[in-house]
């Protein structure tokens, strides 16, 4: 899931009206595999016009996959863990994308709690994917391992145009500092922003070629884009030019989201020996000090 070509939702009423017919003709026009489409915003549900899951289904009726995604805050972890997952569950959403950023640095705890309960909820196998920091050298205090513990893959928030960088910088940095986190390409899902905004230009149709060209050489099975609403002509077209790959049918989908699973198991049973030899280690020299002593030999 999440593989090929994806456009981020913010709101639903502002993307061609809310015409599902258009807004789908458009996706697909433009190779996109599906749209991740807001569901909530913190604890309380996000006002689309209709409700998320009749949105879900109706582009899922135009032959599109539909994500849910939200903004995490954390002051209310549980009311967020549970609205996501409705989304899921009664939503009928094909993944969930947990947007979380700043509100959750130097809070691994709530990290913790919020997406293991998610996870718990939804299963092993569900595709549940977090969109955070690109640059994480820059975002230390940030809780990567306990979404990296429980989700399927990561969404770093590459907007190279709003960090006035080069984009292969900007997307070699992101690779860089993910695989120092333990994260593999093939569960990198970088994020291009397609925006303007004050000081922030649309970025250039060679670039995001490029950004698109060097996330596929790195091994990402998927990218997406920030935002239906703030794309123009220009941005649609640039995604339209995008030469990637075909999405993986569900047959590979799922098969791929088991492996995942099996390989966060693994990570986690790898960190539990660790911390377990690390305690033996500690017994060994305090016995070992102890020993010292009753000999004499301290």
């Amino acid at each position: 899931m999440l593989e090929g070509k994806w456009v981020w939702i913010w709101n639903w009423r502002r993307c061609n009206g809310g015409d599902v017919a258009r807004v789908a003709a458009r996706l697909k026009a433009a190779g996109c595999a599906g749209a991740i489409v807001k569901a909530h915003d913190g604890a309380r549900w996000f006002d689309q016009g209709e409700p998320w899951r009749e949105i879900g289904r109706a582009l899922k009726a135009q032959g599109l996959r539909v994500a849910g995604w939200a903004y995490i805050y954390g002051a209310d972890w549980p009311g967020e863990a549970q609205l996501a997952i409705e989304t899921v569950q009664y939503g009928e959403a094909d993944a969930y994308v947990l947007n979380v950023e700043s509100e959750l640095k130097n809070h691994p705890d709530v990290a913790e709690a919020l997406v293991g309960r998610i996870r718990e909820a939804v299963g092993p196998n569900y595709p549940l994917f977090y969109s955070t920091f690109a640059i994480a050298r820059y975002h230390r205090e940030f809780p990567y391992a306990a979404f990296q513990r429980h989700c399927t893959g990561a969404l770093p928030l590459v907007y190279w145009n709003a960090f006035r960088w080069p984009v292969e910088q900007a997307l070699g940095w992101t690779y860089e500092d993910y695989a120092a986190l333990g994260e593999a390409p093939g569960r990198v899902f970088p994020v291009g922003g397609l925006y303007r905004e004050g000081y922030v230009p649309y970025p250039a149709r060679e670039e995001v070629l490029r950004f698109a060209a060097q996330a596929n050489s790195a091994g990402s099975p998927g990218i997406s884009f920030w935002s239906y609403e703030h794309m123009d002509e220009a941005m649609w077209q640039a995604v339209r030019d995008i030469p990637w790959p075909a999405a993986e049918d569900d047959e590979t989908a799922s098969l791929r989201a088991q492996i995942a699973a099996l390989q966060r198991q693994m990570d986690e049973v790898g960190r539990q020996n660790a911390d377990f030899a690390g305690r033996i280690g500690r017994g060994s020299d305090l016995a070992d000090q102890l020993r010292k002593v009753l000999l004499g030999e301290g």
